[in-house]
């Protein structure tokens, strides 16, 4: 977990604070309602979602939840269990450090840093524990983008990353995607070359299985998605690098 930046004692406070406004109780019949409220749960949701999308991402896979109904309502058992399991972290963060032997010092990705094309458009998704949707909806978003700075719209994805990279000239109605602001006439070629071959890669290895599969053989872990983010995130890059030739 990475918790710089982070105001720690405050994320503490707002935790305790909803695990205590959350504390489901019972009447005589035994049915279960929280103690603050329906509505009351809706706000600090508002507060604890963020919290948890940040520093415990996957918290809603790792816990179960109950689904609440409006006659016998109780709170998402998914997260108040995930509230308690992040106090816990956070309390014990630094004697975890010392015992296991210091801080992880290798490089981290944070995914607000990706293109932000793809980060918009996976984050709802991600946010929900739905990896392969994110996954597939940034690999939509190249291709829109893809699509919309050639003015095609009769081609998509892999074969449209394969004729706007071209070595073809262009023609009417088919613009080429060239890198101009290298000067070295090899260097460009290959860089073109590279950038046909690595796109269409990511539309017949990245987004055809998620598209084209069953769900079940399709989801992914988080560290699988994000390192299928950040190819999709390379590519989108290189697409803008790319100037347009008619």
């Amino acid at each position: 977990m990475q918790f710089e930046g982070i105001d720690v004692p405050w994320v503490r406070e707002q935790l305790v604070r909803i695990l205590d406004e959350t504390k489901p109780v019972y009447d005589l019949h035994g049915s279960g309602f929280v103690s603050c409220g329906h509505g009351r749960f809706i706000e600090l949701m508002e507060i604890v979602g963020p919290i948890l999308s940040r520093l415990y991402p996957e918290w809603q896979r790792e816990n179960h939840d109950s689904e609440p109904t409006d006659d016998d309502f109780e709170p998402d058992r998914a997260v108040r269990d995930a509230t308690r399991r992040l106090i816990v972290r956070l309390d014990y963060q630094t004697e975890l450090i010392d015992r296991l032997g210091g801080t992880d010092t290798s490089p981290q990705i944070n995914a607000t840093m990706l293109h932000p094309l793809i980060w918009k458009a996976a984050t709802a998704q991600w946010s929900t524990g739905h990896r392969h949707e994110a996954v597939l909806a940034a690999a939509k978003a190249v291709n829109s983008l893809l699509q919309q700075k050639t003015g095609r719209r009769d081609v998509a994805e892999a074969d449209l990353v394969r004729q706007s990279f071209s070595d073809k000239p262009p023609e009417p109605g088919k613009p080429r995607l060239r890198f101009t602001g290298i000067s070295n006439d090899q260097t460009a070629k290959s860089m073109r070359v590279g950038v046909m071959d690595f796109g269409a890669g990511c539309f017949g290895a990245i987004r055809n299985p998620i598209g084209h599969l069953p769900n079940d053989e399709v989801e992914l872990d988080g560290q699988s998605a994000l390192e299928r983010l950040c190819a999709l995130s390379l590519l989108a890059r290189w697409i803008d690098e790319a100037d347009v030739e008619s």
